[in-house]
């Protein structure tokens, strides 16, 4: 396995001193998964080690320690001048998790099986070093060839530890496509519940690298009990028949399905996640028909809610909720009212909805795509425009407010004119041009 010098050096000064030390979890898994798969090379690099922290302190009294959480063994050590840390633990043993996250108390050892114990999966449980080579005691290389997400030891034990484990094994299936061991999978929906007792922003973050993952579609229809534990509106869309002609799944399966199409952007896969999430809520049959007349609004008032509870912070639910009330907006790609929309939501945020839009209909039934190529010439015209330098926002105008201030307009009226001198650039009524707008704010105020 190949260590960065920086690592190599830090484990070898170790190992001089009389300790063991070996690179441990992710970097050696990350390592492993790119030998097999050729998809991953590691970027951060952990130590553990069976010298103590004050052991550690001493082999690297040269260097600038930061305690991290010394009193877990853990001091990260800064090895050049931008700042970057590495980590090194010491091999421990952990107490009882009466809050389902951390450790009451720890126990240090000099044992490294021990450590390697009491980590969440098999995958997680390996250590390297140059002077050993790979110490695998539960079997992560194969699990890792084999593509199976197994705890170390007892499942059970593993997730009333630590509930976060629970988000964890759905992240890391969504992320790299592994398939739930038996025993594991039963205490995983066994004990989801105890997800409840897990800070909302540690959930957050593991929600957000799921819905980014490369199988997160089979993650959300397979795992939406556990979901439902944190977003139980899910529930309900699970086997939802829409009964319309627009659609040919049940909601969840359309969900699903259309985050496996959109572009990997947390923003745009968070909302729709959260698009059709009330059309249980909203649904009634006319004709036979199914409708959901309002679904837009409730889902973004659902959204907005399980956000604001889930602590994602105000510019994210903003947008979020910004996509999900226009989702089913039709679009126009005439140039004027692309403009407009650009003056409405700015480039990004357009793009955005089209591709929601584009990932939404090609969830649907066949004849629906057909509008997918309007969204596409919308996101088209909408970089035209912009890189053209267009006239389509207040800030881009040929006049602003002190050129209405000189004129005679006061306070709320200089907004109002502006607002009116922009709309009539984007619809063609006048050139962007001071001289231009100037003479039409004269012969309007004569």
């Amino acid at each position: 396995m190949f260590l960065p010098d920086n690592v190599k050096s830090i484990i070898e000064r170790l190992e001089t001193a009389g300790h063991d030390a070996f690179a441990v979890g992710g970097a050696v898994r990350d390592y492993l998964d790119h030998r097999i798969t050729e998809k991953r090379e590691p970027f951060d690099y952990d130590i553990a080690t069976s010298a103590f922290p004050a052991e550690i302190k001493e082999v690297f009294s040269d260097y600038r320690i930061v305690d991290i959480g010394e009193k877990h063994g853990t001091i990260a050590l800064v090895i050049n001048k931008n700042g970057e840390k590495i980590e090194i633990t010491t091999f421990r043993s952990d107490g009882e998790y009466s809050d389902s996250r951390h450790p009451d108390e720890v126990t240090f050892t000099r044992d490294l099986k021990t450590d390697l114990s009491r980590r969440d999966f098999t995958v997680n449980a390996m250590a390297y070093s140059d002077k050993t080579g790979l110490i695998d005691p539960y079997g992560g290389e194969n699990d890792l060839t084999d593509g199976i997400l197994r705890c170390v030891g007892e499942p059970e034990k593993r997730f009333n530890e630590d509930a976060l484990r629970i988000m964890r094994a759905l992240r890391f299936m969504s992320e790299r496509g592994f398939v739930c061991e038996e025993n594991t999978e039963n205490a995983l929906r066994e004990l989801k519940d105890n997800l409840k007792k897990i800070s909302p922003e540690r959930i957050a973050a593991e929600f957000d690298r799921l819905l980014l993952g490369d199988y997160a579609e089979r993650i959300i229809m397979q795992y939406h009990d556990v979901l439902g534990v944190v977003f139980p509106e899910i529930i309900a869309c699970a086997g939802f028949a829409q009964q319309n002609k627009y659609h040919i799944h049940d909601v969840l399966t359309h969900t699903a399905k259309a985050i496996a199409i959109a572009p990997k952007d947390r923003v745009i896969r968070l909302a729709l996640f959260f698009h059709d999430i009330a059309k249980p809520l909203c649904f009634t049959l006319e004709n036979n028909t199914g409708t959901f007349t309002g679904h837009q609004a409730k889902s973004a008032e659902i959204a907005e809610k399980t956000m604001r509870r889930l602590c994602y912070n105000k510019s994210t639910i903003y947008k979020v909720v910004l996509l999900i009330e226009k989702h089913d907006d039709k679009l126009k790609s005439d140039r004027i009212s692309v403009k407009s929309l650009l003056n409405r939501l700015g480039l990004k945020t357009l793009i955005q909805l089209c591709e929601l839009k584009i990932a939404d209909d090609s969830a649907k039934s066949g004849f629906v795509m057909l509008d997918i190529e309007k969204h596409r010439h919308v996101i088209e015209k909408a970089q035209e425009i912009a890189q053209s330098g267009e006239c389509y926002t207040l800030g881009m105008l040929a006049v602003n407010g002190g050129d209405l201030l000189t004129l005679g307009f006061k306070g709320k009226e200089i907004g109002k004119k502006l607002n009116l001198l922009l709309d009539k650039v984007i619809t063609g009524q006048v050139e962007n041009t001071k001289e231009s707008l100037l003479a039409l704010v004269n012969s309007k105020t004569k």
